[in-house]
Parts: C-alpha cells; structure tokens; sequence
C-alpha cells in the first residue's frame, strides 16, 4: 500500500549542544559591542548538517566589516586553538559581503544593501531564531564648544551634552 500525498516524513532534527548555543551567542555579543547592526541568530540545526547556527549581522562599511571579521578570527583562536576554517568576501573595496565559518557557526557580515539583496533571514524564515538582546545604548548627541585659546577662538572642545543656552 503507498503513502498518502499528504504524509511527509518527519524531519530529523538536531538539538545542537549548549556549548555551541554559547558560542553563538557571544558572537553576537562581540559583534553587538564593536556596533554591528540587527544582529539576528538563526537555528539552521534541523535543515542543515554543516552548521546549527547563522548569525546574521548589519555593518556600515567594509573596513568595519574586515576588522570585525579579524577581530572574530583572533579570538575564536585565542579560545579554541585554531583558527575559523574558511572565510569570504570584504577583500576589495566594492566587496559587501563576509562569510566567516567556525564550523557549526557562519557569521554573514552585511553592508545594509547587500542585507537587503540577499535577504538570508527571509530565506531561513522557518527556522528558529535565539533570543538575543543587543545591548542599550542611549543615544547621545555631542555638542562640541570652541573654546578660546591663546592664539583665540577655534580649538574644539567635547562640550556638554546639553546645549547651552
């Protein structure tokens, strides 16, 4: 007797160890800290066997892009001893892209347009995401004061963060 249509095999999903959930999450972290944007953790364990998580990350320039990508390889070899197995993109000036792959976590580095081209979290919109809660940063605007100096008016001073009135 043959299946019903309708009948689909369940999927075999992975749970990935905590371990790994760990690290993914302090790459979000450090990514957090040195200010990437709309930094989004996906589960990718049940559709994929080479990795568990996507960490997916907004930058505003490739040079920002190139020194977190660095930034990640040092330390992932610092802690584990070796360092990320392939990587790619932000090479060149008009790259807009990086892949960093630390086995069973990818970071994607995005310019915003490229974000938006590719659209990873739209692809992957069935996985799961990790709660992860970008730290508050209160949004200051700096006023800077010119303040008078020996040859007069013209040295820039950090000045209040209130304007004076």
């Amino acid at each position: 007797m043959s299946k019903p249509a309708s009948a689909t095999p369940p999927k075999n999903r992975r749970t990935p160890k905590p371990a790994i959930r760990d690290l993914a999450l302090q790459i979000a972290q450090r990514l957090d800290e040195k200010q990437a944007k709309d930094i989004v953790v996906l589960d990718v364990s049940g559709p994929l066997v080479i990795a568990d998580y996507f960490i997916v990350a907004t930058v505003q320039s490739t040079r920002q892009g190139q020194a977190l990508a660095k930034e990640l390889d040092l330390e992932h070899k610092a802690q584990f001893g070796r360092r990320k197995r392939n990587s790619g993109g932000m090479e060149t000036e008009e790259s807009n892209w990086v892949l960093l792959d630390f086995d069973e976590v990818v970071v994607h580095l995005f310019l915003p347009e490229a974000r938006a081209y590719y659209a990873l979290e739209s692809l992957w919109a069935d996985v799961p995401r990790l709660p992860f809660t970008p730290s508050a940063r209160p949004e200051v605007a700096r006023v800077e004061v010119r303040q008078p100096t020996l040859d007069g008016f013209g040295a820039f001073q950090p000045g209040d963060d209130q304007p004076r009135q």
